[in-house]
């Protein structure tokens, strides 16, 4: 089944940008001018955040959990592009990579919400 598959694509891509994130806790890939504690607890909400997603993703078939993940995308991705015209440097390498991964899964979220459930999905009304 195509759904299952994207769904599981989904979840490794929501992983990928976790451990990114773990990275950025543990200060191994520098985002920012100045490291600072802040960083670390960012690093470390937002890698539990996605790990969080990826087992939504496995767990749950429903559409309102793929319709929630892709807004938590769109609102990551439009506040990292916020957020980095007020830094020096504006946007960083690592910053960049990791939206592929989450336009990834935004798409992915798109494909599940708007497709059309196969025919023996269908719910059948009570008799």
């Amino acid at each position: 089944m195509l759904g299952a598959r994207v769904r599981h694509a989904a979840a490794a891509l929501a992983v990928i940008t976790a451990i990114f994130y773990f990275l950025i806790a543990a200060h191994v890939l520098p985002v920012v001018d100045v490291m600072d504690g802040g960083i670390t607890k960012f690093g470390l909400v937002a890698g539990a955040g996605f790990c969080l997603m990826a087992v939504a993703l496995l767990f749950w078939k429903r559409r309102f959990v793929w319709i929630i993940i892709g807004l938590i995308q769109v609102l990551v991705i439009a506040m990292y592009f916020q957020v980095g015209r007020g830094r020096t440097p504006n946007y960083e390498v690592w910053g960049i990579v990791m939206r592929i991964p989450q336009v990834l899964i935004l798409f992915s979220m798109a494909y599940l919400s708007l497709r059309k459930p196969a025919p023996g999905m269908r719910s059948t009304p009570a008799r």
